[in-house]
């Protein structure tokens, strides 16, 4: 299936935001309509970016507080709707998400804010654009996608349809099996996002701790496959406002962005999907491992690195090799005597292996000890991708290699482990 994500995920400048996407892998994104007022580029550059990276803008967002209101406010509503629609027409945008109301509604009468819904979609309508109605989890009167739809089926527009969130629906325990009611051509866009379970509420919740799938503890395969039954056929697209990840590396963020979307995929693939062309794609199989390949064992004082195999001699001729390097008194500070050791283990190298590593965005790594392929692993802490540090490389270095998720200073043959800070 095709994949997006919302700039409002991202660190950075817009820019940076829509490289770092395209260089993940995705196929488009969300435009976060504060994200294209910081940026210096025109609309008509933006565009052109995101041509050249190969990345189709596909919704742009957010238009707040549009129904539900008086008369006086609705013209007010009408006038700005406008100015968006004419600024999407230069980003060749054509959807638009409509949130419902949170602070000028005083009207809470559903045949009130179809009529509404259905004056904007005409408005919508003349410049090719589809209005894709939310209902916010903390909204004044509309907090439920059922409501949500029940308005857009009362609207009866064919510029106006639903965007379903999974924070705004399982946040507020709401039963995702009613998507499948709602059909297919109505269901305009999909946003995706995970979350902990926390006691507070839902706007801050929303706001600074939504995660990317499999990172928090909401069903979003069960979600998911509501709504691909429903016969959705649009991108899987993910929304997540987080604190940290508007902070940290924004290549590192986006691929582990979007490597929570192939692990998403994985999990609802296999299903009966009726009606979709590019269905979930499950990951290729990998065999189990056959044995230990490379244990490391962390001591102090012990000088240069050193290796030794425990049965033939080398890793590469079948046996475990056990490596010891000695940590000096930076090194000692900084790391516990406690600290996990890394482990590698020996399985067949079948073409599934290169496939499932490069679906999951995990680089290749060149061994020292012998010819054999292999594929470093994230850290435990941290689901980033983390490319290997060159074999010629006698020491980490985070200026050298600054994706090496590593420390100047450390050995350089514990890059990968859990104690490394997340790079």
């Amino acid at each position: 299936m095709r994949t997006s994500i919302a700039t409002v995920c991202l660190s950075g400048t817009l820019t940076e935001k829509l490289e770092a996407a395209a260089g993940a892998g995705f196929d488009g994104v969300e435009l976060f309509e504060p994200d294209l007022v910081a940026s210096p580029a025109s609309p008509q550059e933006v565009v052109a970016l995101a041509g050249k990276l190969g990345l189709t803008l596909d919704l742009y967002q957010p238009f707040r507080d549009a129904e539900g209101v008086d008369e006086q406010e609705f013209q007010r509503v009408l006038r700005r709707a406008r100015a968006k629609f004419d600024l999407m027409g230069r980003l060749g945008i054509d959807t638009m998400l409509v949130c419902s109301n949170v602070g000028t509604a005083t009207i809470d009468d559903d045949e009130v804010s179809a009529g509404q819904l259905r004056r904007l979609g005409d408005e919508a309508a003349g410049h090719g654009i589809r209005l894709a109605f939310e209902a916010l989890a903390w909204g004044r009167y509309v907090d439920d996608y059922r409501r949500a739809w029940r308005i857009v089926e009362l609207a009866d527009h064919d510029a106006v349809g639903v965007c379903l969130d999974s924070f705004h629906i399982l946040s507020r325990g709401h039963d995702p099996a009613a998507i499948e009611g709602i059909p297919a051509a109505k269901i305009f866009f999909l946003q995706l996002a995970d979350a902990p379970a926390l006691t507070m509420d839902v706007l801050s919740w929303s706001r600074h701790h939504r995660l990317f799938p499999g990172e928090g503890t909401f069903d979003l395969g069960a979600f998911v496959g509501h709504v691909l039954t429903a016969g959705y056929t649009g991108p899987l697209s993910l929304e997540v406002f987080n604190d940290v990840f508007r902070q940290t590396d924004v290549v590192r963020t986006a691929r582990q962005a979007r490597r929570s979307l192939t692990w998403l995929e994985d999990l609802v693939a296999g299903s009966s999907w009726v009606g979709l062309a590019d269905p979930p794609a499950a990951l290729p199989g990998v065999s189990q491992p056959e044995g230990f390949d490379f244990v490391e064992v962390r001591a102090e004082d012990t000088g240069e690195s050193t290796s030794s195999s425990s049965s033939s001699g080398s890793p590469s001729a079948g046996g475990t090799a056990a490596r010891t390097h000695g940590c000096g008194p930076r090194d000692r500070r900084a790391w516990s005597a406690t600290s996990s050791t890394p482990v590698t283990v020996r399985r067949p190298w079948p073409p599934s292996a290169s496939r499932c590593s490069s679906r999951r965005c995990r680089p290749g790594e060149r061994r020292r000890s012998g010819p054999r392929p292999s594929i470093a692993a994230p850290s435990p802490a941290s689901r980033s991708c983390r490319p290997s540090v060159p074999p010629t490389a006698p020491r980490c270095s985070w200026d050298r290699w600054p994706r090496a998720g590593t420390r100047r200073g450390c050995p350089s043959s514990v890059v990968g482990t859990s104690r490394h800070p997340p790079c």
